[in-house]
């Protein structure tokens, strides 16, 4: 069974969303599905040429690997959580981030997301896990992400002013399952409708759906976007980077 194109076929285990609205269809400006051409880069499948700089410290490592019986590559990011100082450090930075903002100068839809497996006493339950986000929170500052903190994804979307976070506090969360391979989208599904949806990739059925309201404009984040980590900074903690330790495929960014 293949992770990149298994359908959600039936058995809603959440959901708290109506159905989203139909889309155009979606042009990939990155998608890492899990091959590598050397030992430092990712390459892009998608027509961009898009391929992404592996940067490590303290011995962390970002692989290609292919599990016995199957012919589908996954970037696994090696280490285990770490709270005390050298940790192990991996993220991969595209060779182009300029391009990972949606059509209308930020305003229109897009999608982004990544396979996820998580693996108990590797994937850390104390500190953030950084997925793939462009851009940084606070004040004037533009983003989107999508992390898996403490095993629960949720994504983030900031115009600089406002931010919403899906899920936030006090909605119904949902937390992964040791090696268990998950589909992770986050979408801008229209100008102020945000959604996170979660399948279970070894059933393909839908675990999690969650959408919110919340008036947002433009999102132009600035800067290089990261995977797997926000930072790379040899004397600090999982706690304070956000490393990512586990394993992610079909790495994505699309407009609508």
């Amino acid at each position: 069974m293949r992770r990149k194109a298994i359908a959600i076929t039936a058995g809603l285990a959440l959901a708290v969303a109506a159905a989203a609205p139909a889309h155009a269809v979606p042009y990939y400006e990155l998608r890492y599905q899990g091959t590598m051409s050397s030992a430092t880069v990712v390459t892009d499948s998608s027509s961009n040429l898009n391929d992404g700089t592996v940067s490590t410290a303290n011995s962390g490592t970002v692989t290609s690997v292919t599990d016995p019986g199957t012919t589908d590559p996954y970037l696994a990011f090696g280490g285990t959580e770490c709270a005390t100082a050298p940790c192990p450090q991996a993220l991969i930075t595209p060779a182009s981030s300029s391009t990972l903002v949606a059509n209308g100068g930020g305003t229109s839809t897009f999608t982004f997301g990544a396979n996820i497996r998580l693996h108990t006493g590797a994937s850390s339950v104390t500190a953030g896990m950084n997925v793939i986000q462009f851009g940084s929170a606070g004040t004037g500052l533009h983003q989107w992400k999508l992390q898996a903190d403490y095993w629960t994804p949720s994504c983030r979307w900031s115009d600089g002013t406002t931010a919403v976070l899906v899920p936030g506090p006090g909605d119904p969360k949902f937390t992964l399952t040791d090696n268990v391979w998950y589909k992770v989208k986050c979408s801008r599904l229209t100008g102020n409708v945000f959604e996170i949806r979660i399948t279970d990739l070894s059933t393909g059925l839908l675990a999690s759906v969650l959408t919110k309201t919340v008036a947002l404009g433009a999102i132009t984040p600035t800067g290089a976007a990261a995977i797997g980590a926000r930072v790379i900074s040899a004397n600090k903690v999982d706690s304070q980077t956000d490393q990512f330790h586990g394993d992610l495929d079909d790495i994505f960014f699309h407009r609508d």
